[in-house]
């Protein structure tokens, strides 16, 4: 008889085991669950108030900073004066003094031309200096000045942008056209530099290291 019992409490006791195993893998059952739920609803909040999902796609712009820089390229010199260009052409002055080389006659202090007259100013060597003089309402508007087949397409056909870039001398009158025609410049792959300049400034253009460095590109 006390056999029986105690194989019937043995039992028993595996019952009562067994349950409660039940019982605990049940409630980890359901947590595992809950927390599978609670991650999938976290996720879905972040991603809800994500503002990169919210917001829209800005463009980044990007600013060219114009830094001068040392350039071998030849010089283009280009006057803008109320909002007028004058393109100051030192190739016709040179072709102009030149006709005095050959000559016994000194060349010459001062060479007028169609737009504009130069003082020259002749140092040692061959260093020398070209003073430009501009007539009076000579210059074009930029949008005569840029047309097609207009003198800013003949410039830009004649000297590439390999080989040349733009110097203006801007009058203070001038700023807002001048950052017009420099930005159509840049996209056409030229280099640009400029000065200040106002009605009483000289506008000289001298050769030598030292001088050219006052017409970097940027």
């Amino acid at each position: 008889m006390h056999r029986k019992r105690g194989l019937k409490g043995d039992f028993q006791n595996f019952l009562n085991l067994d349950s409660l195993v039940d019982i605990v893998s049940n409630n980890v059952g359901i947590l595992v669950i809950l927390a599978v739920f609670m991650a999938m609803f976290s996720l879905l909040e972040k991603k809800k108030q994500d503002p990169s999902n919210t917001q829209p796609t800005v463009n980044i712009e990007k600013i060219k900073i114009p830094w001068s820089h040392v350039s071998q390229k030849n010089i283009l010199l280009i006057l803008l004066r109320s909002n007028r260009l004058l393109y100051l052409d030192r190739i016709l002055v040179y072709q102009e003094l030149k006709k005095f080389l050959s000559g016994r006659e000194p060349l010459p202090k001062n060479v007028n031309l169609d737009q504009f007259s130069i003082e020259l100013e002749v140092g040692s060597g061959h260093a020398h200096c070209l003073k430009f003089l501009p007539y009076p309402g000579t210059g074009k508007w930029w949008h005569q000045f840029s047309m097609n087949k207009g003198e800013m397409q003949k410039l830009m056909e004649k000297f590439p942008p390999e080989e040349n870039y733009f110097f203006f001398f801007v009058d203070s009158d001038s700023f807002e056209i001048f950052r017009e025609i420099r930005r159509s410049l840049w996209i056409q792959n030229f280099e640009v530099g400029w000065k200040p300049t106002r009605i009483e400034t000289p506008l000289r253009y001298c050769s030598g290291i030292g001088q050219v460095q006052e017409f970097l590109p940027q």
